[in-house]
């Protein structure tokens, strides 16, 4: 006897599903399609999104080599200017003229203008005193 309710139950269900696939039918099969497209249109997306994720990723650690490497060369730059400004301060410090040769030069230029000679002559004559 629960064999035949729940058969009994069972035929009235299916006729409301027919009726209902009769009335509903193309309006669910439509709403199906779409469902389904928008789903296919998802899944493309997010594969779309995790291939430009993976590309910026590829992107940001090329840029950061890229920056390494440039600070690197920066950073070599720096070193490199520095030593060549202490070598030339250092040759600065050892290329002093003599204070004994300047005082002579002041002497030999102050008697020359005593003397009334011209300035161009006195030029002329430290030229050559140089070239010696």
């Amino acid at each position: 006897m629960t064999d035949r309710k729940a058969s009994l139950q069972a035929e009235p269900a299916q006729e409301v599903d027919r009726i209902r696939d009769i009335i509903f039918g193309p309006q669910m099969r439509d709403y199906e399609q779409r469902f389904e497209t928008v789903q296919h249109d998802l899944d493309r997306l997010r594969q779309e999104i995790d291939r430009l994720s993976e590309q910026l990723a590829d992107q940001d650690s090329s840029q950061n080599k890229k920056l390494q490497a440039l600070h690197q060369e920066v950073r070599q730059a720096d070193d490199d200017l520095r030593n060549e400004l202490r070598k030339t301060a250092q040759a600065l410090m050892t290329s002093k003229v003599d204070r004994v040769a300047l005082g002579e030069l002041f002497i030999d230029l102050g008697t020359h203008l005593k003397t009334g000679v011209s300035l161009a002559d006195v030029l002329k004559g430290l030229g050559e005193k140089e070239q010696d």
